[in-house]
């Protein structure tokens, strides 16, 4: 066998985010080569010009590589297709390591789970492994040098704990099984940057009994700017009564507007509309990546949505994905029913601390302002400021907070593996940062974004198909189970600890 391992570099489809991202990937690409001939082989970047930024790029690319050992190098956010349809093409003795950045700057960690997930899904075996400091070689040298000898590296895994599963338990899971059957479900816009997280018409009605519709995201676009000025700005003064602040300025290319925000509260009504019109039970929205390009972001809408202190609230939250993920939705519904109706986190597993053992769930949008404090009767703790020039080119804002709301919570994941349907779940504990924990977390993560610290029971990264864990308050685990066993499907817990033991 030579010892040749080639290195594919995909990234983003928006040039900004390639231009920037591009020179810290360079020192780290550098860095992984130097370990890489350590280990007594020679790395061959198969595109060193810059990332494929495209599908098709992606497969011309590929084509390039016949070593059995290649490298997927993920230094940012990364469109999964751009890896899961060129790495199909590959020969089956090719090995395969997905090797992401864990900086905080830029959500490479993000990129390999999606990715990684789309893998998963189509029966594609790789290896992960995370990167922090890539100047410390020897933090990850040995993890690349047991995947080039071996063509695996697994991480070391850790012993489960049992999940009793309650005749109570199993009566609720049975209950709700039964209240998802005969719902309605509408995904507004095609699947979003390319990512595999979409569930088909047939696989919500045989898994869940749900109807599956679809809606151009022209229709919604339309349906706003028929809305009424003044009942949109009545909206965003219900907000702001209600305690929610808006960092509002007058440049669209550097702050938040307050025609962005008329904008957005508009497209909560018209997504009122659609529910009431359609009967829809819960939404997903596309928004990432053709809306983004023309109006401003509907991630404010999607967290108003998710809670139950909102314009014209009937008292319930209406669960509400953004990227049109369809696998997040679901799942969110699932935990809005076992919690009672409470509002469900949307998530992305941006960063994490192995030393501190904390997560860093960190998403653009649909996070519920309820998260800050944890109440229904205020909105205080939340604010909305412009989002991220370099991703958001129409501006727009969400529903910024640092969840402070204490307590044990439940994660969960609809996923795929071999095309099979399969739930995982877990627990941990929030961490409520101060304000100089929080200021210096977010010093290079996304201040503009929501920010949930969680320590959990598990090392998710290990095994989670996907970057979008979607979390409620309260212990959930066993309820999850007995509903997995009530669909006949595959339920997996990775804990090996509870929250009691992480709160000792």
């Amino acid at each position: 066998m030579s010892k040749t391992v080639d290195i594919y570099l995909p990234l983003d489809a928006r040039p900004i985010c390639n231009q920037t991202v591009w020179p810290v990937a360079e020192k780290q690409i550098s860095h992984l080569c130097e370990v890489i001939r350590d280990a007594g082989w020679e790395p061959n970047v198969l595109n060193p010009e810059g990332f494929a930024s495209s599908v098709y790029e992606g497969m011309q690319t590929i084509e390039k590589s016949s070593a059995e050992r290649l490298i997927v190098f993920f230094a940012g956010w990364t469109y999964p297709d751009f890896v899961v349809s060129p790495l199909w093409q590959t020969p089956e003795n090719c090995k395969k390591l997905l090797l992401g950045s864990l900086i905080p700057d830029f959500p490479g960690a993000v990129g390999l789970m999606a990715a990684a997930a789309g893998c998963s899904q189509v029966g594609m075996e790789t290896s992960r492994c995370f990167v922090e400091d890539f100047e410390q070689h020897d933090a990850y040298s040995e993890a690349v040098s047991t995947f080039l000898e071996t063509g695996r590296y697994d991480y070391p895994e850790q012993k489960s704990v049992e999940i009793p599963v309650s005749q109570e338990s199993r009566e609720k899971a049975k209950l709700v099984r039964e209240q998802l059957s005969g719902m309605i479900y509408g995904a507004v816009g095609p699947r979003s940057m390319e990512m595999w997280n979409k569930i088909s018409d047939a696989d919500f009605l045989q898994y869940f009994g749900i109807a599956r519709l679809g809606f151009d995201g022209l229709r919604l676009a339309k349906m706003a700017e028929k809305i009424d000025d003044a009942k949109a700005e009545k909206a965003m003064q219900f907000l702001m009564d209600k305690g929610m602040e808006f960092k509002l300025g007058s440049d669209p290319e550097k702050v938040l507007t307050k025609d962005m925000v008329i904008f957005q509260m508009k497209v909560y009504y018209a997504l009122l509309e659609l529910k009431e019109e359609f009967g829809l039970d819960f939404i997903g929205v596309q928004d990432q990546l053709d809306w983004i390009q023309h109006y401003p972001a509907t991630d404010l809408t999607l967290g108003i949505l998710n809670n139950k202190l909102r314009p014209d609230s009937d008292g319930n939250t209406f669960v509400s994905a953004t990227e049109a993920d369809d696998g997040a939705a679901v799942t969110m519904q699932v935990l809005k029913l076992l919690s009672g109706g409470e509002p469900v986190g949307f998530n992305d597993l941006r960063y994490w601390d192995s030393k501190e053992g904390l997560y860093w769930f960190v998403n653009s949008g649909a996070l519920a302002p309820y998260f800050a404090h944890g109440s229904h009767e205020s909105l205080e703790g939340a604010w909305s400021e412009r989002q991220t020039p370099m991703y958001f080119k129409a501006g727009g804002g969400t529903c910024s907070a640092a969840v402070k709301k204490p307590g044990v919570a439940t994660w969960a994941r609809f996923s795929y593996r071999n095309n099979k349907m399969y739930l995982c779940a877990g627990r941990g504990v929030t961490d409520v940062p101060t304000e100089e924990q929080w200021l210096e977390r977010t010093e290079r993560c996304n201040r503009d974004w929501p920010q949930w610290y969680l320590r959990l029971c598990s090392k998710i990264e290990q095994n989670l198909n996907s970057n979008h864990p979607m979390v409620v308050f309260g212990d959930y685990l066993a309820d999850l189970k007995a509903l997995a066993e009530q669909m006949d499907i595959p339920f997996e817990c990775y804990d090996y600890c509870t929250p009691s033991e992480i709160k000792s």
